[in-house]
């Protein structure tokens, strides 16, 4: 197994308690981090983004979208239904 796979399968692993093996949390997050979180495929994200009903994300001078750790959570609450 390559270190970088290891990497990414304990992050994931640990994110919901603290994201990473570091205390501190990433500031950023990959799409595939917010697909693997959420179950969801990446095609989804990308429907969800086109609808603007994902999360804000920012666009990297490579291409490459990242979604703020903090916009993330605060998205996700927003997605909670009232009782």
């Amino acid at each position: 197994m390559h270190r970088r796979d290891t990497q990414i399968r304990v992050s994931r692993l640990f994110w919901k308690s603290n994201r990473r093996v570091n205390p501190l949390p990433p500031r950023h997050l990959t799409v595939a981090d917010v697909c693997a979180d959420l179950g969801i495929a990446r095609s989804t994200f990308y429907d969800w983004r086109a609808k603007q009903r994902g999360p804000k994300c920012i666009r990297l001078p490579n291409g490459e979208l990242r979604v703020r750790a903090t916009e993330y959570e605060r998205w996700l609450e927003q997605q909670e239904e009232s009782p």
